[in-house]
């Protein structure tokens, strides 16, 4: 049986799954990544390999999310928690990106991270516009 979960029980598990859980786990696997092929590849390739894990691990997390979500709750407000997932994603990610800029300030680097961050930001908002929009209209046809 599914719980009804409010909008911001909603929004609190998934960007904990797509913000912390997953990408902590694609952290935990760039080092791998980086530790077993680190000897056999140039720099470019490993950081490039290393952001295509963790855009992997954000893409996994955030079907994981909205799956979980689909099968364990009822959610009471699927356009609010859509606006309100959005907006700290992107809130968070923003940030993120600032502090990667800051961190070593270049044109290439600037380039490189609002690419990387603009994928991230694309996965997370496509995925998740579409599954609350699905949610509102099946609740639409409900009622």
């Amino acid at each position: 049986m599914k719980k009804e979960k409010s909008a911001t029980s909603i929004v609190v598990h998934h960007i904990l799954h797509t913000t912390i859980i997953f990408p902590f786990f694609g952290l935990l696997t760039g080092y791998f990544v980086l530790k077993f092929l680190g000897k056999s590849l140039d720099v470019t390739t490993l950081m490039i390999l290393k952001d295509l894990v963790s855009i992997g691990f954000v893409f996994l997390g955030v079907k994981y999310s909205l799956s979980y979500i689909n099968k364990k709750f009822t959610v009471s407000n699927p356009q609010r928690s859509s606006k309100i997932s959005i907006i700290v994603f992107g809130v968070l990610a923003a940030c993120m990106w600032a502090l990667s800029i800051f961190n070593g300030f270049n044109i290439i680097g600037i380039v490189y991270n609002t690419v990387f961050f603009g994928i991230i930001f694309t996965i997370f908002f496509v995925f998740t516009k579409k599954y609350f929009s699905n949610l509102k209209i099946l609740q639409t046809a409900v009622a």
